[in-house]
């Protein structure tokens, strides 16, 4: 699955290494023998199983499927087709998932129908428009900065079209999975918007798969790894250093794009879709087999001794992120924190940082675990400066986390 990667965080390692707290999830509902059995609101959990599309539907009827705004389609497979048209002031937004799966997530989804619609450019309205759409040279479409876009402004908020289950598009072949995704796409108020976002990737076999193969970003939704089309930052092409990065909020189904350094006007905006910690080499494979194109990004086409280093700095990025679980599993916390403090370096001198917080946060709860108050109240300090500059809505668990660890006395 060619799906683009968010940023990097380890974070969730500590989790795994009993450093930070867990939450369970809800329990998975299963399907009857009979056949796959939509998953909708908790307080209906109505029990329809798969059936074709087509007809007239009565009000009370459709209140049965509750969130969603038509009747659940299945195509005669285990997975099903969730749609709310209503979702983000009638963008909408449909969800390829199996029935167990939905009951995992349906909790946090009806939550985001009911939050506020988010707004798709920057909050401050005082402020131009941060970019504007237009053809660039050998990329096709691309998002060029209208004005100066400071470091740490989220300039565009875009919520989710479509989300589908990671193994989707391996698990259902044929005029299953084509029946799937266009009728996902087809129950949105404007299919075209997702449509039109169709590249050149010669290995899929409709318009549909074309668009999820080649603009999806791998998310989380109920504890569930999910492929998910963002219309709007789509268009934002990819750079081995960007200058933005994005941030999936469950909370809302959106993604944000944030700036990682000030974004000159006329600048190209840029995120990667490459997997951290990649070589030159590793990333031009992907990018080619995957997306079609070569990389001809300032990073790609420095001289080879700047590259040669670069290189030396991911590879080592990668050696760390693969060991850190190991050494806080073996409670070996004192290399840890040395580990996590050469990441802090090398993703500062590759231009990744960002967002630093999830590092500094990281090295306040080891610091915690060793037993040194003042180192990690030191970066506990530094993860709250960061936090509220920098963060998000959904950053408010960590930030309340770290501003209780900063006003300890060391």
């Amino acid at each position: 699955m060619n799906l683009r990667r968010t940023t990097f965080s380890y974070a969730v390692i500590l989790s795994c290494g009993g450093i930070s707290p867990s939450h369970a999830g809800a329990a998975i509902e299963q399907c009857g023998q009979g056949g796959a059995i939509p998953v909708l609101g908790d307080s209906l959990n109505a029990a329809l199983c798969s059936q074709p599309l087509g007809g007239q539907v009565d009000a009370q009827k459709q209140a049965e499927w509750a969130p969603w705004t038509h009747r659940p389609y299945c195509a005669g497979t285990k997975y099903c087709v969730y749609t709310n048209a209503m979702f983000a002031d009638g963008g909408g937004v449909s969800i390829i998932t199996t029935p167990g799966n939905m009951s995992r997530a349906v909790g946090v989804i009806e939550k985001a129908f009911a939050e506020p619609p988010v707004a798709t450019a920057a909050p401050d309205t005082a402020l131009p428009p941060p970019y504007v759409v237009q053809d660039v040279p050998g990329k096709g479409k691309g998002a060029i900065a209208t004005r100066r876009i400071p470091r740490g402004e989220a300039f565009v908020t875009d919520p989710a079209a479509v989300m589908g289950a990671v193994d989707l598009l391996e698990r259902v072949a044929g005029t299953a999975g084509h029946l799937l995704l266009a009728t996902a796409i087809d129950q949105l108020p404007d299919p075209q918007r997702v449509l039109a976002l169709a590249g050149s990737y010669s290995a899929a076999t409709s318009v549909a798969e074309n668009v999820m193969r080649t603009n999806t970003f791998a998310v989380s939704l109920g504890g569930e790894p999910y492929m998910a089309l963002f219309p709007e930052i789509s268009r934002i092409n990819h750079a081995c250093k960007p200058n933005a990065h994005t941030r999936f909020s469950p909370r809302t189904l959106a993604m944000s794009a944030v700036a990682i350094r000030d974004i000159e006007p006329g600048e190209e905006i840029s995120i990667s879709y490459a997997e951290f910690g990649t070589t030159y080499g590793q990333r031009q494979h992907a990018l080619l087999h995957n997306w079609g194109f070569r990389c001809t990004c300032a990073l790609c086409t420095a001289p080879e001794s700047e590259l040669l280093v670069s290189d030396r700095r991911r590879r080592r990025m990668g050696q760390i992120r693969d060991g850190m679980l190991g050494l806080i599993e073996a409670r070996r916390f004192a290399e840890a924190v040395e580990a996590a403090e050469e990441m802090v370096r090398l993703v500062v001198a590759e231009g990744l940082a960002s967002h630093l917080a999830e590092h500094y946060e990281v090295l306040a709860r080891l610091h915690m675990a060793l037993g040194d108050g003042a180192q990690a109240v030191r970066y506990a300090r530094l993860a709250v400066a960061d936090l509220e500059r920098f963060g998000g809505p959904d950053d408010e668990g960590t930030l309340a986390d770290m501003r209780e660890i900063a006003g300890r006395k060391g």
